[in-house]
């Protein structure tokens, strides 16, 4: 895996991991934050994954062969906090992301809840390893990847002040040392973070094009630059504007939220067997998502979260629910949240 790392990723580390055990944090930049981490750790870590990840056949058979803890997003869950402990007394390496789900903006995210509490009670080395540059070489919304750095800053603290050196953003890192991230395909994909044009107002109207972005309803077109900018913009900026438009957008327009080319899968039995695949159209009111025949009232949906970048994921009573689209898991999260899905 080192060969390939290197091969594929320049990976620059500032600073020393110290013997095990040691409780990791890192921010959460891209689905392989994990592999930046263990091929310059060179030691095994028993990662905090969420479920998800588990479920995938072959996926799942790697993580519990590199002995993996799985967790289930957006939730506290004591058999994680368990397994942490148990690893950490046996001597090993235990990595957490505290954010949880990788960012959509290149902006760090705030820590789950449970994360400084945790910190505060384990009696180990807390080691934070800052990755910066790991967005803007995959950007969690686009279809290619870029090349460029990433680097990695090391440092050993002693409590939950560690969450401190995680709060980063790419933008700022980026502008502050010029590097550059080159791809021949960088807007594909964009239609995952763009819902509006941002010149006429339009819903569905953005595209992705090589390195252009345009609207097929007015003559808007920008570039996705080498700095990872839409425009001049970066992509958390974008966002902040995308979510203000639908949050006016869905008073009016709330019955054009239908989507097909869907597929939906439902967990159950402690959400490790698959009840139910199903393609379809569903489509969202005030009070409820129905995928076919299937209703999910909004009030009782739960540890709402996205999942890479293209499942919906949430709980629903004691079932797991996902539900895969092309371009429209943030939009749909976003509507969600919206309407009042905690």
């Amino acid at each position: 895996m080192k060969i390939w790392m290197k091969m594929r990723y320049d990976i620059r580390v500032d600073g020393t991991f110290p013997d095990p055990p040691f409780l990791l944090l890192a921010n959460h930049t891209q689905d392989i934050d994990p592999f930046f981490l263990l091929s310059k750790i060179g030691k095994p870590v028993s990662f905090v994954i969420g479920n998800a990840a588990f479920q995938n056949p072959i996926v799942g058979l790697v993580l519990r062969w590199i002995d993996s803890i799985p967790k289930q997003k957006s939730t506290n869950d004591m058999k994680t906090v368990m397994g942490i402990f148990r690893r950490l007394k046996e001597g090993r390496i235990v990595g957490i992301f505290p954010e949880g789900i990788a960012t959509w903006t290149g902006e760090s995210q705030k820590a789950f809840g449970g994360t400084a509490k945790l910190l505060d009670k384990v009696s180990v080395p807390v080691v934070t390893c800052t990755i910066n540059g790991g967005y803007l070489v995959n950007p969690r919304w686009a279809r290619k990847r870029r090349k460029g750095p990433i680097e990695l800053i090391i440092k050993t603290h002693e409590d939950s002040s560690a969450l401190d050196s995680l709060k980063v953003s790419d933008w700022k890192w980026q502008q502050e040392k010029g590097y550059l991230y080159k791809g021949s395909k960088k807007a594909l994909g964009v239609e995952r973070i763009m819902w509006f044009c941002p010149a006429c107002g339009s819903y569905r109207t953005i595209r992705g094009k090589g390195n252009d972005i345009f609207c097929t309803s007015c003559d808007y077109r920008v570039c996705v630059s080498e700095t990872g900018r839409i425009g001049h913009l970066p992509v958390t900026d974008i966002l902040t504007a995308q979510r203000k438009k639908l949050s006016g957008w869905l008073e009016d327009n709330i019955d054009r939220l239908v989507f097909e080319k869907a597929t939906i899968k439902i967990w159950g039995k402690e959400r490790k067997i698959r009840e139910k695949k199903e393609r379809g159209t569903f489509y969202i009111n005030n009070d409820s998502l129905i995928f076919n025949e299937d209703t999910f009232l909004l009030n009782k949906i739960r540890g709402l979260n996205t999942f890479v970048s293209n499942i919906l994921e949430f709980l629903y009573s004691d079932k797991l629910i996902r539900i895969r689209t092309a371009d429209d898991s943030l939009l749909l999260f976003n509507v969600l949240k919206s309407l009042g899905v905690k």
